[in-house]
């Protein structure tokens, strides 16, 4: 990511922060991505529960009117506020630990146990190793993975 995107997603999620605590919201992320040649700042936000269509469209406004006033985006783009939907992702260390006991997916850069996409319920997280209960090949495992191993870690729907 190029130093004006990295200024432009800061901005925006300080911004979007803001008006999220107005409305009673969480900010998870803010993303200022290019996506089939149109530029989108990408907002994953959430409330209580999840996050309403009437929550959404609130936070999309209130965003969009602060972004009229800054005016810090110089060219054109697109705004998305969404939730971050049945399998969203874990940004970061509350999100994991607040996902303890759920049913989770990680892949992970290099293999770990021979593998590098695990399913499984998310048992702990500390100091910085997430542990999971999988099932691999029919056996039940526990499963240590260091967070620095993991590429993704989000919820997972279980069939």
């Amino acid at each position: 990511m190029d130093n004006q995107n990295g200024q432009i997603q800061e901005k925006g999620l300080a911004l979007a922060t803001r008006c999220a605590l107005k409305l009673g919201l969480e900010i998870l992320d803010v993303k200022y991505v290019k996506e089939n040649g149109i530029k989108i700042l990408r907002v994953i936000a959430e409330g209580k529960e999840s996050l309403s269509i009437d929550e959404a469209t609130a936070l999309n406004n209130l965003i969009s009117e602060e972004l009229d006033k800054e005016d810090f985006i110089d060219e054109e783009y697109y705004l998305e506020v969404s939730s971050a939907g049945l399998e969203r992702e874990l940004y970061n260390d509350k999100d994991i630990i607040s996902s303890i006991d759920k049913y989770i997916y990680i892949s992970t850069y290099e293999k770990v146990n021979n593998c590098k996409e695990f399913y499984g319920y998310l048992k702990k997280y500390e100091n910085n190793v997430v542990t999971i209960e999988t099932n691999i090949k029919g056996i039940n495992k526990i499963i240590e993975i260091p967070r620095g191993l993991i590429s993704l870690i989000r919820w997972a729907v279980k069939f």
